[in-house]
């Protein structure tokens, strides 16, 4: 599917995925970060603006960047800069911004992902923070990433990370003093997640089936229930901060 195709679908329920409003994981991204009155912020892949609205309150500005027009026509930008471009692409002078925040966007960057850290680290002022948030599977063990992979396959095209993995990219572009946060979101509604993500009937029910057939150390490690045919499961969240030096 192409991408401005795979987004204009996107957008028309994004706000009712559950995860875009968990109160609990933007309070975690908020509360780590620490931010400052003074801030200037980049808030990448905006989306909808539900994290650049969730910060605007606790710094000088916001700016928020997608490059989904259908995303951003959804959004609600008093008090916030809204800008459609492309964190690969050049627009912003450097050395401009105090922290920069990627809330659930850096697993579709599917090419040039090194790049797309340099620039975060030339557009960061001395000092400045990176702030990534990502769902990871629940454990390192290989069986577990390999069928998290696998399922991720049949949704979309985009990234699996590991906590290593993550680290690994902040450090091999320049990031120091590299700290991770975990949070997990509890019963996170799998049926939910399916119906708002813009897939066909058929793929809700290939990756709904995905989970009821999962190994039992998936279902474990997801600590995964079914309820009237609900599934829920508690999913792990990272967040990663690196600093500038």
């Amino acid at each position: 599917m192409p991408e401005k195709h795979f987004w204009n679908i996107r957008a028309r329920n994004y706000d009712r995925l559950y995860w875009t409003k968990d109160a609990g994981y933007i309070d975690k991204i908020i509360d780590v970060a620490g931010f400052t009155r003074n801030d200037l912020v980049l808030d990448i892949g905006t989306g909808t603006g539900a994290m650049a609205r969730s910060i605007s309150p606790h710094v000088r500005h916001v700016v928020g960047m997608d490059f989904s027009d259908s995303m951003l026509k959804r959004g609600r930008w008093d008090g916030i800069s809204m800008v459609k471009w492309d964190i690969t692409d050049s627009l912003f002078h450097n050395h401009l911004f105090d922290k920069i925040v990627g809330r659930m966007v850096f697993h579709h960057i599917t090419d040039n992902l090194d790049r797309a850290f340099l620039r975060c680290y030339d557009l960061l002022k001395s000092q400045g923070k990176l702030i990534i948030a990502e769902g990871v599977p629940p454990g390192e063990d290989e069986d577990i990433v390999g069928w998290y992979a696998e399922m991720f396959k049949h949704k979309e095209t985009r990234r699996t990370f590991t906590k290593s993995l993550l680290v690994r990219y902040f450090v091999k572009n320049g990031f120091k003093d590299v700290r991770v946060y975990k949070y997990k979101m509890r019963r996170f509604n799998i049926n939910n997640w399916l119906v708002n993500s813009g897939l066909h009937k058929a793929k809700q029910t290939l990756i709904l089936n995905m989970h009821r057939d999962a190994p039992e150390k998936v279902k474990a490690a997801y600590r995964m229930t079914f309820e009237n045919g609900t599934c829920f499961v508690d999913t792990d969240n990272l967040i990663i901060i690196g600093n500038k030096g």
